[in-house]
């Protein structure tokens, strides 16, 4: 009989690269529906803020107020309707991400409002 361990180990070391990136992708998925689900509830407050007559310079300021991390707000007007962007740019940890996409992951929401 032949001692099976070695080919076990051999299998292990084969399979724990791919299982640690799945791992990493997995995280990496879950910090982006995360932070898009935040910009959901953020793009709620910008869209309040601005129907109350807030200005774009204080809306920004108090968006940004509490944020570790800061979020891009973007007002287009066309017509008479006011379309507002909110982007963040996450880092992936993912590793060997960085070789396929060279720039900053970007999760974005946005909302188009009747401008009164």
């Amino acid at each position: 009989m032949r001692n099976k361990k070695g080919q076990a180990l051999v299998e292990f070391v084969i399979i724990l690269p791919i299982f640690i990136l799945l791992v990493f992708c997995l995280i990496d998925f879950g910090r982006i529906i995360s932070i898009k689900n935040d910009l959901e509830n953020k793009i709620s407050d910008v869209v309040t803020f601005y129907q109350n007559g807030n200005s774009k310079d204080e809306i920004i300021q108090l968006i940004n107020k509490n944020s570790k991390d800061k979020i891009n707000i973007e007002f287009v007007t066309e017509g008479e309707y006011v379309t507002i962007n909110l982007v963040k740019k996450i880092n992936p940890i993912t590793p060997g991400i960085t070789y396929i996409k060279k720039d900053l992951f970007d999760v974005s929401v946005s909302r188009v409002i009747k401008n009164e």
